[in-house]
Order: C-alpha cells, then structure tokens, then sequence
C-alpha cells in the first residue's frame, strides 16, 4: 500500500500540504503550512503500512513523544504528531520545525575541509546536543554530516540543528526480547533528496567515499512486505540470529565499491534462517511458528547508520552506549578537517577497517599534534579509551586547539574588553602594597638625610621590605583568584553583567583558603629550593600556578589545593611553563625598561649639570685671564663622561652609585624613590594581565582533563542570587524543569 502524493491537501485538519521535501523508505516529508498559525513546518507522513503493526504504532508514539521531550537549542524541534485517515488508509505523522540552511555534508562536498576555528564551533554545538540526548537516555547512532544542519541566525552566523533523533535507540524502553527487530521512525524531516532503498539481492549497493545517507532495513525496504507474504533476502550465507534490540546486526548483500550516495543498503534478520540451494533465505522464527511478517508484535527496522561513520561495536553488532556516538563525532571531526573520513572502499571493507585497522593519521595543517591525538582518541576501538561523554570531546578538542599564543591572544581580548574592572580590581589589592611602597620611600629618605642612625634605618627598610613582599604574595593570589573569577563568568554566563562586589565577596568568603594555601606553598617552595638549589623553586613555581584559581573557584584548601593545581599543569605542562614564564618575563621586561630608561636620564641630567657646574667655577676663577677661561670652558663643555660614570639597572633598593657623598646618596634616593612609585602602575597593568592569563590556563586544564564547566555555572547561579521577582520566578521554573540544580557549595 503506497502513500498516495497529499500536495495540496489538508492532513488531521490542521497542516496544509505545500510541496514535498524529500522521501524515504517509510513515509515522505512535506513542507506544510499550520493553519492556525500560518507558521512552515516540515511534516513526516509515515506510509499506511506501517499501521497494520500494534507495536510500530505504540513504539511511534512513544518515540514521537521523546523526540519532543529533547528540548534543545541544537536539536531540532518535535512539535506534534498524530494518526490520521487518508484515502489510501491511516497513516501517522511528525511534525518538526521547518529549518533554512544546509547540511555539514552539503559544505564539505564543496569545501573538502573546514578551517579549525570553524569545525570546532560546530562540533561544540553538535556535541551540546547528543550531550543531551545522552543524558535523556537517547542514542543517536548515526551522527554523521548530512544530519549536521546549519541555519543561518540572521546575525551574521548560524545555528547547527542535529537531526535524526527520533531512529535514535531509547535506552530507558526495555523492550520484550522476542528476537526480532524494532521499527524505528526518523523525528528529523527529510530534505532534497531521497535515499534508494536496497531490496534482498541487489547488486547496486554501494555508498559515497565521503557523504553517505544513513542505512536503515525498515519493513518497506525488505522486498515489498504484505500481510502474508514472507520476507525475503539473499546473502549467501546463513547469519546468526538477533536476540535483542541492543544488538545491531549489519549483513552487507554485496561486495561494491563505495561510490554512489543514493544506494546503499544492509541486510537485518532475526530469527532462524533457512538457505536454499539457489542462495534465498526465508527469514522464519521456528521456534515460534510465526514470520516476520505476520506477527502482531514484530519489531522490523533496525536502525544501523552510515558504515563510514559506524563504530566498531556498531559495525559488530554489539550492544551499543553513549561512547558508540562519540566514535562517529571523531570521524565526523577526522573529516572536517583532513577532508575524508579515516577509512574508504566496499562498504564491507570500511566496516572491517572500523572494527579491526587503525585510522591513518590525520593530515591537517594547521591542527596543532594535540588536537589531532584527541581525535584519534575518540576512534579508539575500546570504547573505554574515547572520551566518555560528548562534552568532555568537545572540552578536549576545544582545550588542545591553542597553545600559548591563543591564550594570549584571548587574554588580550578579554583585557580590551573589560579593562575598566580589570584595573580597578587590581588597584584595590595594591593599595596595601602602595602603603609599604610609602614606608620604603620614607625610610629611605630618612636614613639619607640622617635624620635616624643607620641601625634603625636598616631595621625599618627591612620590615618595610618583608612586609612588601608577603602582602605582594598575597595580594597576588586574591587578584589572581578574583580576576579568575570574572573572566570565567565572562566566559561562561556572557549575557550577565559582571559586577566586581561578587568576586570581592567570593573572595573575603576565601580569604583563609588563600592565606593557607599560600604560606603553605610558599614554606614548601622554599624549602624545596635551598634542598635543591634553587630547580625546586621554580618546579614548584610551574605546578603550583593554577593554586589561586583552584581555591576560588573549587573552594580547596591546603594539600588538597596544591595537588589539583599540580594534576591540572600536567595536562597541559608545556603551556603551563610557557604561561608561568610570562608571567615573569612581562613585569620583569617591563621593570628594566622603566629602570633602564631612569637611569640613562639620571646619568644625562648628572653629567649636563656636573659640567655646568664646572664651567661655573672657571668662570669666577679670578687668576684665569679671559683667554684660559674660554679655552678650559670649551674643553669641559666638550669633554666625555668619566669610565667610572656607569649606567646601573636596579630594582628597589639596588639603584646605587659608587660615589658616597651627600648629593650622589640624595640622587640615589630619588631615583630608587622614582622607581617603586613608577613600579607600583605597572604592577597593576601587568598583574591583571598575566592573572587573566592563568584564568584561561585553568580553564583551559580544566577542558584538557574533559571536565564540564557546569559546576562553576551553578557556582554563579548561587553567588549572584537573583534580586527582583521576575528572576526569582524565572529562577524557580528553571529548577522545576530540572535545567538548573540547588546543589549547595562547600
């Protein structure tokens, strides 16, 4: 019984039939009109044969109804379904939203290969997607680039829409095991083009080298299935029986090379087989007396996928989990960028390449070797050795796409964008050091002008210095951490406002984590440098860089701060050192130039006044006749700085000149004193800068390890507690659909 063309009609008195879309094996899709709402919407009719099942109509319903259920932006959108009478019978059907655009497929047919920015945007938005249909329970299984969809915005970009959920396996359904398939209906509409089904014996089956439609048996496929007639399918040899739904049983019908998109096809049986001599099997059930096509609660159709992009459990059929999507999301991403998939040749050939061969390497040239390894760990043949969740691929991927010069690049970006708050931030925890940077200056004057004795000058410099240093580390780690702070919600919630009391209030809420963790690393630092001459120092220095980020945002304290800071630097060492280094080499480069710069022009102002001053007292030297004035005048005024004259480049304390006397010891004072209130701006400028530097780090750890920045959104849904009505309500409806938690911190 075929479905009768319905343009121009009006199905379930509600969707005016406009044109069709596309059509497949078990129904067609047509672009409709809801009469109500005048809004386009694609509508899947399923054929009228498929009716005559008790268990295909229950199953569709069910399936329709968790295909609604997976409400997300890059999914797309059930919005009803429903049973209707036609003239050629009843018929089911699906409603989804009508999407504009094209698919991943269609643009890699053109363009071979995606840069690495744009096939990480992408596959960050399809793994959103089957992150969530994991979490509901849904398996996609057959994820590949012509059911990757984008839809342009209108702002300039676009929105990637995964479709074909609804032929997913539903984990949380236990089906009744009577050894037979299940029907599976596809929730995503058809667009141009339609995929020739493959009847027992063809000997055209054969399937694209890079874009393949997905191979589903469904009943309308197995060679014209009546009430009463028997299916029928040719492979040669007799196959093992399907026990169970969990399995996906994959018989290739013929040996072709994979070359034509529009034709491919998989042979599924279930039951006992009985093989004639003229190479026909009868698909029969002995042990039940029933066919497949006769049974009331047969379930025909498995659901396979694209051999291209099938997994090696998948091309086995074995029982398949979350991590079996994770496969085909790593050959979908080998694709995007090396412009192929790992494996091509008879379809037959590519399954047991999948199962049994390592991919070749990936060829990209610009993908850093990082990033191609977490690819070709999500085509590890052990399931146990991919990532095991979609966003931890997504994590990965995004963390080992930049090294270094990204995060600078983003630190950069992120400095210009919210500089403002970043230096206001960063002078509030500086004026604690600007309060000793005074009593240094003091202290300094006073011992010059000997206004105290030596002794006591010393002892005051020298509390003023310890006290510097310790209120510096310490300030550091509360800038580090607060400054953490903001750029991670820039980051992760962008639409809220930043507001500095909120990272101010963490922080206080902190401030004994800081303090501990720091006098601990820095005892430990310490200790750990004299034994080991100073390499330990800055061992620890390197691993223990992420520590203030770590308090503030994870809320660890102690031991347990300094062994996470260390876990997350060695995900990603290089980087790390590399950062760590910066961190150093940019106050430090900063400081000489500013000391470099006093210092020559204290030198040009001594020398120009020392002369002057010379030329001074030949002038009003009495025994001199008019003509040895002149001639000595010329001669100081021409002559070149003394050897002894040197440029000294210091910090502190250590701008000093060999010569003693009182005027050389005030110009020294002024010109240390110069220095450190010139220091303290620059201090400000760079400590905010490199502390987004290692915000980014930590994120960037934290992604490498594939771990989800969920919790610290939580982290900011329960700091920045909503103040007016309407975002409480709002709040409370988030909670109740179960898209935000109430997990109280530590």
């Amino acid at each position: 019984m075929e479905l009768s063309n319905l343009v121009g009609q009006t199905l379930d008195s509600k969707y005016q039939i406009e044109r069709e879309l596309g059509h497949g094996g078990m129904g067609t899709v047509y672009l409709a009109t809801h009469v109500g709402t005048e809004r386009p919407v694609a509508v899947k009719v399923i054929a009228p044969q498929y009716m005559q099942r008790a268990e295909f109509v229950e199953r569709f319903r069910r399936e329709a109804r968790a295909a609604g259920r997976l409400r997300h932006p890059n999914v797309v959108d059930v919005t009803d379904f429903g049973f209707t009478d036609i003239d050629t019978g009843r018929v089911a059907y699906l409603v989804m939203e009508y999407l504009d655009g094209c698919t991943l497929g269609e643009i890699l047919e053109e363009e071979q290969n995606l840069p690495v920015g744009w096939t990480l945007d992408i596959l960050e938005q399809v793994c959103s997607a089957v992150q969530e249909a994991h979490e509901q329970g849904i398996i996609h299984r057959d994820l590949k680039p012509d059911n990757i969809w984008l839809e342009p915005n209108q702002r300039g970009g676009y929105t990637v829409k995964v479709l074909d959920f609804g032929i997913a396996k539903l984990e949380a359904i236990q089906p009744v095991d009577t050894g037979e398939h299940e029907v599976r209906i596809s929730a995503s509409p058809t667009f141009s083009g339609s995929v020739n089904t493959t009847f027992g014996g063809s000997d055209t089956t054969a399937i694209h080298d890079s874009i393949s439609p997905t191979m589903l048996a469904e009943a309308a496929t197995l060679a014209g299935i009546t009430d009463a007639s028997t299916v029928a399918i040719a492979p040669k040899t007799k196959k093992p029986s399907i026990g169970s739904e969990a399995k996906t049983a994959i018989f290739p019908n013929v040996e072709g090379s994979i070359d034509d998109q529009e034709t491919i096809g998989t042979q599924i049986i279930s039951g006992a087989e009985d093989t004639d001599r003229s190479g026909s099997n009868h698909v029969t059930d002995q042990t039940e007396g029933e066919n497949l096509a006769t049974k009331d609660l047969t379930r025909v159709g498995a659901v396979l996928g694209t051999p291209l992009y099938m997994s090696p459990e998948q091309c086995s059929g074995r029982k398949l989990d979350a991590r079996s999507d994770i496969y085909s999301l790593g050959v979908i991403a080998y694709q995007m960028l090396s412009g192929g998939t790992p494996f091509k040749g008879d379809f037959s050939k590519v399954m047991e390449s999948h199962k049994f061969l390592p991919p070749p390497p990936l060829k990209a040239k610009k993908a850093r070797k990082k990033l191609k390894r977490v690819i070709a760990s999500a085509l590890s043949k052990d399931p146990d050795q991919r990532p095991q969740t979609a966003e931890a691929f997504a994590s990965e991927l995004r963390s080992r796409s930049e090294g270094i010069f990204g995060l600078l690049r983003r630190a950069g970006m992120i400095y210009t964008e919210h500089m403002p708050k970043f230096i206001a931030l960063s002078t509030f925890f500086h004026l604690p050091m600007a309060l000793f940077t005074v009593i240094l200056i003091i202290s300094s004057f006073l011992k010059v002008s000997d206004s105290i004795d030596s002794t006591t000058a010393n002892v005051l410099l020298g509390a003023a210095g310890a006290g510097l240093t310790v209120i510096g580390s310490f300030c550091a780690y509360l800038i580090i951490g607060t400054i953490s702070w903001i750029v991670i919600q820039s980051l992760a919630v962008p639409l809220r406002p930043i507001r500095i009391r909120a990272s101010l209030k963490e922080a206080r809420r902190n401030w004994k984590r800081f303090a501990g963790a720091g006098i601990l690393s820095f005892l430990l630092s310490v200790g750990i440098g004299i034994i080991t001459c100073g390499i330990g120092f800055l061992v620890t220095s390197v691993l223990w860089t992420l520590l203030a980020p770590v308090v503030m945002m994870e809320n660890l304290k102690g031991m347990e701060a300094l062994r996470r800071s260390k876990a997350l630097v060695k995900r990603s060492l290089a980087t790390s050192i590399a950062a760590v280094a910066l961190t150093f080499l940019i106050p430090f480069l900063s400081a000489g130039l500013i000391s470099f710069v006093i210092n020559i022009t204290a030198k040009a102002v001594n020398s120009e006044s020392s002369k002057v001053q010379k030329i001074a007292n030949i002038v009003h030297d009495a025994s001199l006749s008019p003509e040895e004035k002149a001639e000595r005048a010329a001669q100081e005024a021409s002559a070149e700085p003394k050897k002894d004259e040197t440029i000294n480049i210091g910090f502190g304390r250590g701008l000093t000149s060999k010569n003693k006397d009182m005027r050389t010891r005030v110009t020294d004072a002024v010109l240390e004193s110069l220095l450190q209130v010139l220091l303290l701006p620059l201090q400000i400028i760079t400590t905010s800068f490199t502390s987004i530097i290692i915000a980014l780090l930590y994120l960037k750890t934290r992604l490498a390890g594939g771990e989800s920045l969920q919790d610290l959104l939580s982290k900011f849904e329960e700091t920045d507690r909503p103040r007016k009505k309407w975002q409480e309500r709002v709040r409370q409806r988030l909670i109740q659909s179960g898209r935000l938690t109430t997990t109280s911190r530590p």
